[in-house]
């Protein structure tokens, strides 16, 4: 039977993975993310798809593939011809299934807008790292990943329906072994966020989709849970990468991957390329924690703030090793500890914040929602919550987790001068993110605080003698070589990056490799 693959997001840009696979009387996608890339170049943080035009607005820029009958219906407004909207050929699909590889939002955040029915198969980890960031996330239904808020017309706007009458509906979630959750996970996956009530579905355990076999293999990455997948066809196996990387704290895990996936024999790989163009060695976890220890030792009894990116918990609990040593306590934001409790459900060897002696939650100067105000009554209950004050007349106790994005909380906290600003995230890629930069630059020297690893603003890049506080979450061009090398398929496809033409220069001549365009099948041959 034809075996046939199809990149409609994650060819020549990196993120947005909605790639499909037509194998055998089924459809599955792997990935199903929000490209940021063409996203940005109409939106920004305060204009946004317009949540009351259902699919309008995407299918008018293109964020959304063509494929009719895999969206909730809902999000079709009668007045409005959605589909007259795109610009490519319409086709009609059955979806079988997404496999999931990460709960980053340019892998997970399509999902939104897929009729609730799809099961989504990923690893445990992902999926309660799932439902904790939409949990904790202000309503946004490019976020509806976990659970879908029913709409309905009203006045040509679509609205959510009356959450008296209808509840939230929960995604089919599968997972590649018998779930076997605690009560109090059980009670997690269940629980609704505010007055609107969830209808549930039980997380069950999945081997084949359809006519597929489907194996998961978990890798490493700078978001816990991250799965690689192999589908077995009847032209062969297909196995895909996700994101990964050889040089984290667990990437022992994604060289287990790439012996298993050699076993199979694979016909094509699908590999992400995020860093093909990278020469040299990547820097590793441990790297970054012996940097910025040494860092926050030189920063003396002063206030020291940790910036990293969001959800990149390992990097956090690198900074909560470093405070433990310091002899300080790690002060996170309440959406950080929600993400840590929520995780530790079914990662035990994630610390729980409340009964950690290191880890403490700060009090933001603003209004809490229902969620925030039960985390913090717990926390200040077992006296494991700080205010801006608290850090005030303390600083030298504290390393604070925080942002550019909630850094005007410095106006509250008021941090005495001389202290440290420690940068911990990707280098400034773009104009908009050297912007930022400048503003934060902006900041830190209102302040008075050191920067230390902040991008150059007209640059983007980090100063030679302040590198080596951040670890990338993908493969550098040699560990991207060695796992194709190792796996040793026929056929590669590079995704997820933006230079694909690198992977044929780079690799041997015994391997095919096809660059992919958006929406041209590509067939699979015997």
């Amino acid at each position: 039977m034809a075996v046939s693959i199809t990149v409609y997001g994650g060819a020549g840009v990196i993120g947005g993975n909605k790639i499909l696979v037509e194998a055998d009387d089924t459809t599955i996608s792997l990935d199903f993310g929000i490209n940021y890339a063409r996203w940005s170049q109409y939106f920004e943080e305060y204009l946004k798809p317009r949540t009351g035009r259902g699919l309008a607005d995407l299918f008018e820029i293109g964020l959304l593939p063509s494929l009719r009958g895999i969206y909730r219906s809902e999000l079709e407004p009668s007045w409005d011809d959605v589909w007259s909207r795109l610009s490519s050929k319409i086709r009609d699909v059955r979806l079988d299934a997404v496999l999931l590889s990460h709960a980053h939002l340019d892998h997970s955040g399509h999902i939104s807008f897929l009729n609730p029915d799809v099961p989504i198969v990923c690893s445990p980890i992902t999926a309660f790292l799932v439902k904790a960031i939409q949990d904790s996330s202000r309503g946004d239904f490019e976020k509806e990943v976990c659970y879908a808020i029913p709409r309905e017309e009203q006045e040509r706007l679509l609205v959510p329906c009356d959450w008296r009458r209808y509840a939230s509906l929960q995604r089919q979630f599968c997972f590649p072994a018998p779930p076997s959750l605690s009560l109090e996970a059980q009670a997690f996956w269940r629980k609704p966020i505010g007055a609107r009530k969830l209808n549930y579905k039980q997380p069950k355990a999945i081997t084949r989709i359809g006519n597929l076999k489907v194996r998961c293999f978990p890798v490493d990455h700078s978001i816990y849970g991250t799965t690689a997948f192999a589908v077995e066809t009847s032209k062969g196996w297909i196995v895909y990468t996700g994101d990964l990387r050889l040089h984290g704290k667990m990437g022992y895990m994604t060289r287990e991957f790439a012996n298993e996936a050699a076993k199979l024999k694979p016909i094509v790989l699908l590999c992400e390329g995020t860093n093909i163009g990278e020469e040299g060695n990547a820097v590793t976890e441990e790297e970054v924690l012996q940097n910025a220890f040494q860092k926050v030792k030189e920063a003396g009894g002063k206030l020291v703030i940790a910036d990293f990116g969001p959800r990149n918990l390992e990097r956090l609990l690198t900074f909560r090793e470093i405070a433990a040593e310091c002899g300080r306590k790690l002060a996170v934001l309440p959406k950080d500890a929600y993400l840590l409790q929520s995780l530790h459900l079914v990662m035990p060897e994630v610390p729980e914040p409340i009964a950690d002696d290191i880890l403490v939650v700060y009090q933001e100067v603003k209004k809490a929602v229902n969620w925030e105000r039960a985390l913090l009554a717990r926390y200040a209950k077992q006296n494991r919550t700080v205010s801006p004050e608290d850090i005030r007349r303390h600083e030298g106790d504290y390393i604070l987790c925080l942002s550019f994005w909630d850094i005007n909380e410095l106006i509250d906290i008021k941090p005495g001068r001389g202290g440290m600003y420690i940068y911990s995230s990707s280098e400034a890629f773009n104009e908009e993110q050297r912007i930022d930069m400048r503003r934060l630059r902006q900041w830190i020297d209102h302040f008075g605080l050191l920067p230390v690893g902040v991008p150059d603003v007209e640059t983007g890049k980090v100063a030679e003698a302040e590198r080596g506080l951040h670890s990338s979450g993908h493969a550098s061009a040699s560990e991207l070589l060695e796992i194709i090398e190792t796996i040793n398929p026929r056929i590669v496809i590079p995704i997820h990056t933006e230079a694909p033409e690198l992977f044929a220069d780079k690799l041997s001549a015994q391997r095919q490799v096809i660059i992919p365009e958006v929406g041209v099948s590509i067939e699979v041959p015997p």
